[in-house]
Order: structure tokens, then C-alpha cells, then sequence
């Protein structure tokens, strides 16, 4: 089911006020893919954004050989009389990570926000074991959002269960298709569906992107087709993701900047959240101090 990954989706809307942050931080994002990315072919990483914002974008990120970076307006994958348009930024980057890979016939593809870092070497086959992907888990007891979610789709919610955690992550375009084709239930598109579930819940996160794929799957009995269980996952030499080394605020970045250049991460990613108000050389230097 899994042969490889070598695309990545990021939704991408750039706030007016922090614009050239969020370019700065879109570009240090391909800048750490281009420094650890081993591979013959290059990386393909799809950028969708608000067509407003389509064009800084092309002309301002920054471009590495073996990074395929194209930029594409939301409007290329979405109907203008769809709900999506009726979202907030949130929900609208989830339909994004689920709607542009299904619709393009990605098989493996990794989804990334602005704030991610890659901060270890990786190439097409590094998060394929025996053709299923090693992606990254959590407890659902952890999030009301998997009850919210099991109610959306109509399984039952198991407490003691683990399904597919937040962003970065690694999904497969035929259940992001289906979790669609699900949600949708025959009649509305996807996103209408949803932001009409949304507005019966005004408050709370009703569920994630991760959250409806994986309780679709599970309905469908397919998850472990696609997916290594996340036991396996939860003990693998190679993981996805590093909660260790992410900045959540400027605390935990002073501690971690004091660690020597080439400490192992513990995965090939990091979050080094924007709201931690860190600047953003500092943030580079962080980022690509991690060996190669």
C-alpha cells in the first residue's frame, strides 16, 4: 500500500499582520527539507494558500534542487460554492490535507505546517516498513476530539484505542479519499458537510483531520492495511516525529539551544511553535545545528 514518500502537502494562509514571518518561516522549513532530504528524485512538497496569496509565495520562498516547490490557490481544489469557504483557517487547512492529496492520487504523503522543522535525514523509503507507513500515533483518551469524531462518522469510541496524531503526520491518498467520500455522505461535498456539523457545535474542536481519517478506516477495517500499528510505531528505530527536541515556548527553547550541534533529535521532525515569539534566526540555527 505504502512504495514510497516523496510528497508533502502544506496549506499555507499568510496573516496580514505577520506576513513575512510566515514566508520566513514557510522558507526554513524548505531550507531544513533540502538539508536532510537523501535521495535521488527530489522532494515534492504542494503548497495550497488563498489565491490573495498565491503569488508572494511563488516569487519569495526559497528554491533548493532537490526540492520540487510548487504553489497553488485553494480555488484549484475547491468548488466557490463549497462550505470550505464558510471555515476559519483551522478547519480549512484540515479539508486541504485530506481533499488536494485524494483528489491528485498521492499513495504516502506527509503533511506539514509553517512551524515544522525536518531535522533528520530521510528519503522516499525511510517511513515504509513492509509497505505499510510508520506514522505517528496518540492515546484517544488523551482528546475529546475522538469522541466528537466517532459520532461524526458513526463508530463506536474506544477509550483505551490510539489513532493518528496532529500535524506532521503520514497519510495515504486512498483513505484520505475515503474518509471523504464518508463524511460526505452522498450528498453535500465534504467541507459543506462538515462546516454544517461545525455549526451545531459552535465551541470546541469537534475532531481533526487525523482524527476522521483514522476512525473512517477503522469502520472500513483498513487502517493496518495502509498504517504499522502504533505499538510498532511507538517502539521503531526510526520515528517521525520528536516531542523531545520541539519549542513550545521560550523556556523549553533556552533549555534545548544549550544542547551541543549533531544531538540525535530523536525523530526527523520538530514544531517549534510560532506563538513562542522566538526570532527567527535563532530558531534557524536551532534547527539546522541537528547532524546530517
Amino acid at each position: 500500500m505504502f512504495s514510497e514518500v516523496r510528497h508533502a502537502i502544506l496549506p499555507l494562509a499568510l496573516r496580514k499582520i505577520q506576513r513575512r514571518g510566515d514566508l520566513e518561516r514557510a522558507g526554513l522549513l524548505i531550507e531544513s527539507l533540502a538539508k536532510h532530504w537523501r535521495d535521488t528524485k527530489p522532494f515534492e512538497l504542494l503548497i495550497v494558500s488563498p489565491g490573495s496569496d498565491t503569488h508572494l509565495l511563488r516569487t519569495s520562498l526559497p528554491r533548493f534542487s532537490n526540492i520540487n516547490v510548487s504553489v497553488r490557490p485553494e480555488s484549484d481544489f475547491i468548488s466557490p460554492f463549497s462550505g470550505f469557504y464558510l471555515m476559519t483557517g483551522w478547519y480549512r487547512q484540515q479539508i486541504v490535507k485530506l481533499k488536494v492529496p485524494a483528489m491528485l492520487g498521492f499513495g504516502g504523503y506527509l503533511t506539514l505546517d509553517s512551524d515544522v522543522c525536518c531535522v533528520g535525514d530521510f528519503d522516499a523509503t525511510t517511513f515504509v516498513l513492509d509497505g505499510r507507513g510508520l506514522s505517528r500515533w496518540e492515546p484517544k483518551l488523551h482528546h475529546d476530539w475522538w469522541r466528537h469524531a466517532a459520532d461524526v462518522v458513526g463508530s463506536a469510541y474506544d477509550a483505551k484505542g490510539h489513532g493518528l496524531s496532529v500535524t506532521p503526520n503520514l497519510l495515504h491518498g486512498r483513505l484520505a479519499a475515503q474518509t471523504l467520500e464518508h463524511v460526505s455522505n452522498g450528498g453535500h461535498d465534504a467541507a459543506t458537510a462538515l462546516m454544517l456539523r461545525k455549526a451545531r457545535k459552535p465551541i470546541g474542536v469537534p475532531w481533526t483531520e487525523y482524527s476522521l481519517y483514522t476512525s473512517v478506516a477503522e469502520i472500513k477495517g483498513n487502517l493496518f492495511d495502509y498504517h504499522v500499528d502504533w505499538n510498532t510505531c511507538y517502539a521503531a528505530d526510526v520515528h517521525l516525529f520528536s516531542e523531545q527536541s520541539c519549542v513550545w515556548g521560550a523556556d523549553d527553547f533556552e533549555r534545548l539551544v544549550k544542547l551541543p550541534n549533531g544531538t540525535d533529535p530523536g525523530g526527523k521532525f520538530i514544531i517549534v511553535q510560532s506563538h513562542a515569539r522566538i526570532p527567527l534566526e535563532r530558531v534557524r540555527e536551532y534547527c539546522l545545528s541537528f547532524a546530517s
